[in-house]
């Protein structure tokens, strides 16, 4: 009874001094700000990835410098401008790695930067974070890069059924038989979840799709038709599209997200478990595709996020550690009441327990509360959609998950210009799809993407126009050809864009992303065509343009001025 009397009021002395110090650990977890999320909702990914970039976190050894740059990738891809999230996507990739895989292949819950814990996500949100970043560089033509971050997707899984006798163990099962294996015998619960879980094969039906379609565009059949046969394999529903995959030529490729992904709540004995609860909920209602000049087509889903945030499989063992520790003390302490009770120790002891027990709860409800940080703009499933189209031809397509309001006509889309290569497009339904215009399709601003002419558009959008291409010769002359801004060359148009702030390409904008003008932003950046940022931005309508700078309102003076010239007899 003595040694175990003795570690009982080690523990309240720990304890205590943990919470005369202020070195509990923090209730309190950051969550995006509500102005990012509901533009993100409302399909305005541009103003969200505007926000996410302003607060970067840019210290490596920041615990929020990995979940700022997912937050930052999944914005900016819904927007359609993979070049722009070229560098977020390598740091993502880069601090991923780092000490990224244990000796079975199973994945470590955290990197340490110079001795700082970073927040690296559930493994569910680190798989998915690799096929994002799979995606970002397949939109990009990058398919052996491609390849590689969603090979890396398909690590394995630690699977604790037979340690916990039950079939599908929650975060609470795994922590609560780790502590009564310390309880046993001291380390044993350490050793448990070190070493008592079956690693196995991943579920993950989205990466080994992501890795068949990226081999066979660098035409490695074989391996293409072993990650079909996988992907099948994890999920059933597949198997229809896997055969069309196998069967029928593809040269474009969509991965359509839709819904909300599950939010990471506190849950449990005084909020130590962390826990995923659905915001949208998960159903088998197909995507219905229509294409011009084609019969419609209906997609399963091909991930479910609800469900692998539900699985201990996909969760990480630093919750359950921290979960099992105060488990342990709780046992330990209601180990020692009992004996207390049972065999009438003198006043001092049990006066002792009921301390210790008291400061326990009064510590847990302070300090223990779970850590809910998370990829909040994940979604709740996707889709993968294989399209041939022609690449004579600009092509809408519209997408619609079945039973919902959320149709979108995706704009401009050709397919591949070269025979034999292979294009993916990222498409994000808006979580709280509006009635406005732009999701009809209906192109109102000419555009880098498309040689489709739209009214208005022989005036730039910053003169009053709907024209937002670049200003090459080509465009100039069109303005020209026209009678607009003919005192004006390429080159002076272009220094009239400078002096405003817009950028015209990435590299301008030091490989960052930027908001469009369009958009109230300061760049000329073209979404791709086939994204919902393309449709959004440029099938909807976005108030004038109110210039800044002096040199641009002398233009428009000049050019209003030779305009009302020309209309005098």
């Amino acid at each position: 009874m003595r040694p175990r009397m003795n570690h009982l009021r080690s523990v309240i002395v720990r304890l205590a001094a943990c919470a005369a110090l202020g070195t509990l650990p923090a209730c309190a977890s950051p969550r995006i700000d509500p102005r990012i999320a509901a533009a993100a909702d409302a399909g305005r990914f541009g103003v969200a990835g505007d926000a996410l970039g302003a607060s970067l976190h840019d210290n490596p050894g920041d615990r929020e410098y990995l979940l700022s740059r997912v937050q930052l990738m999944l914005a900016v891809l819904a927007e359609g401008q993979p070049q722009a999230a070229e560098e977020t996507a390598n740091d993502v990739y880069a601090l991923l790695r780092r000490q990224g895989l244990n000796a079975d292949r199973t994945v470590r819950s955290v990197v340490f930067h110079e001795g700082v814990r970073i927040w690296k996500g559930e493994p569910f949100e680190q798989a998915l974070a690799y096929s994002y970043i799979g995606m970002q560089k397949a939109m990009l033509g990058e398919w052996d890069n491609a390849r590689a971050a969603a090979q890396s997707s398909l690590f394995l899984l630690r699977d604790f059924s037979r340690a916990t006798g039950k079939q599908n163990p929650t975060t609470l099962d795994i922590a609560r038989r780790a502590a009564e294996a310390d309880r046993a015998d001291a380390g044993e619960g350490d050793r448990l979840l070190d070493h008592g879980y079956v690693a196995e094969q991943t579920d993950f039906a989205l990466g080994y799709l992501l890795t068949a379609i990226a081999s066979k565009a660098l035409g490695r059949e074989d391996e293409a038709s072993d990650n079909l046969t996988a992907a099948a394999r994890a999920n059933p529903r597949l198997e229809p599209l896997v055969e069309q995959m196998r069967q029928r030529p593809f040269n474009t490729v969509l991965f359509v997200d839709y819904g909300r992904g599950p939010a990471k709540i506190a849950s449990g004995p005084d909020g130590a478990v962390a826990e995923f609860l659905p915001r949208t909920r998960s159903d088998d209602r197909g995507l219905t595709v229509r294409v011009e000049g084609a019969e419609p087509c209906t997609v399963p889903v091909a991930q479910d996020v609800n469900s692998m945030a539900r699985s201990h499989r996909w969760r990480n063992l630093e919750e359950v550690r921290a979960l099992k520790s105060t488990l342990g003390d709780l046992l330990l302490v209601g180990g020692v009441a009992v004996a207390a009770n049972s065999r009438g120790d003198n006043r001092d002891t049990q006066m002792a327990v009921g301390a210790g027990m008291a400061l326990l709860g009064a510590l847990l409800k302070a300090g223990s509360t779970a850590d809910t940080r998370h990829a909040e703009l994940l979604p709740q499933r996707t889709y993968v959609v294989p399209l041939w189209l022609e690449p004579e031809d600009e092509h809408q397509i519209e997408v619609q998950v079945e039973g919902s309001e959320s149709r979108v006509t995706l704009a401009s889309l050709r397919g591949p210009a070269f025979p034999d290569t292979m294009q993916l497009r990222y498409v994000r339904i808006p979580a709280q799809p509006d009635r406005a215009p732009w999701r009809s399709g209906e192109l109102r601003y000419a555009n880098p993407r498309t040689d489709e002419r739209v009214p208005g558009d022989e005036t730039p959008y910053i003169f009053g126009g709907r024209c937002v291409r670049l200003p090459d010769a080509e465009t100039v002359r069109r303005y020209h050809d026209a009678g607009r801004l003919t005192n004006l060359t390429g080159v002076e148009l272009e220094n009239l864009y400078r002096a405003e702030g817009i950028t015209l390409t990435v590299e301008d904008q030091r490989g960052a992303f930027a908001r469009h003008v369009l958009d109230g932003g300061t760049s000329l950046v073209a979404p791709l065509a086939g994204t919902t940022g393309y449709s959004r931005l440029f099938c909807g309508e976005h108030p004038p343009y109110k210039p800044r700078s002096d040199e641009l309102r002398r233009a428009i003076a000049e050019e209003r001025a030779l305009a009302g010239a020309a209309d005098r007899p």
